[in-house]
């Protein structure tokens, strides 16, 4: 007769470590919003587009405005701010280049870094995770709470076929890894629209899902990221 074994302590072990795993990963954590928060969201093209809401064939609402009138009904006692920095093509290097004049200056407490599209398309992926580094340690050395968004698309085929998916892909990682070595939040982008493409696009259209050229957003994709950073406050 074999002794029995009790499966209690695998059991245990195994939500513990599961437990510990969920609490490591940057994807789950938030930001608890306090009175006078300024959030500014700071990138390329996509986020200039959204503050700008532009262009207007294709939207009507930036998730910018979205999300700042979300958060202010929200928190109606807090006097939240929101607003944005950048522009079309930027890179990282273009964006340490700037950080102190046009964000660090403005004061704000949160900075939300949404970029990559444009670096994984023209910097070696070395340069791009060291670059990331350092403005995320320039953010955080102003003291400002860091938000790191994973890049989003360039061709919106959900089977990994787009021209460009391998490099996006490896430089998405970068920016996961990045934020857990950082311990800043992050908003996985990439896996959000990932996952949204094979829900939505079973005819594996190259765009006019969640952006109207494969890369820029239109109104859905608008509403769709302004969802997932809302997803980051509490």
């Amino acid at each position: 007769m074999f002794p029995r074994i009790s499966l209690a302590p695998v059991l245990l072990l195994s939500f513990v470590s599961l437990a510990i795993a969920a609490e490591d990963d940057p994807a789950t954590h938030q930001v608890v919003l306090k009175k006078g928060d300024k959030i500014i969201f700071f990138g390329d093209s996509l986020t200039n587009l959204a503050g700008e809401e532009k262009p207007k064939e294709h939207v009507k609402k930036g998730y910018v405005n979205i999300v700042r009138e979300k958060l202010q009904e929200k928190h109606k006692d807090k006097n939240i701010e929101v607003d944005w920095v950048a522009t079309g093509g930027h890179t990282v290097p273009d964006l340490i280049n700037r950080v102190d004049k046009d964000v660090i200056a403005k004061k704000p407490t949160i900075v939300v870094i949404q970029i990559g599209c444009n670096d994984a398309r023209r910097l070696p992926k070395d340069k791009f995770k060291s670059s990331l580094e350092e403005l995320i340690d320039r953010l955080q050395k102003a003291g400002i709470q860091v938000i790191q968004c994973s890049l989003t698309s360039v061709g919106e085929k959900h089977d990994g076929t787009n021209k460009d998916d391998p490099n996006l892909e490896a430089f998405a990682q970068v920016e996961r890894e990045v934020a857990a070595a950082k311990k800043v939040p992050l908003n996985d982008l990439r896996k959000a629209f990932v996952s949204y493409w094979k829900k939505n696009n079973a005819e594996n259209k190259t765009s006019g899902v969640l952006t109207y050229d494969g890369n820029h957003f239109n109104q859905n994709g608008m509403d769709f990221v302004a969802e997932q950073m809302l997803s980051k406050f509490k």
